[in-house]
């Protein structure tokens, strides 16, 4: 079975605001608050149309934290 790995290479700088979107993610759930682009915005006053564009991660990230709740 082949895999069809790809790669994306983000700068320093692009690590740094994924794990900023993950404390907040954190955050919110840890809050029982709901987890929402408009919501992560607020948390890393930032626009939703820039949040939209790491929703991939978002999801990703989302999914993750969730699991270590249970």
């Amino acid at each position: 079975m082949a895999l069809n790995l790809t790669y994306e290479e983000i700068t320093s700088s692009e690590a740094d605001f994924i794990i900023s979107i993950y404390y907040a993610i954190s955050k919110l759930v840890k809050e029982d608050r709901p987890v929402t682009l408009l919501g992560l915005g607020h948390e890393l006053n930032v626009s939703t149309s820039e949040l939209s564009d790491y929703l991939h991660f978002i999801v990703a990230i989302l999914d993750k934290v969730e699991e270590e709740q249970v």
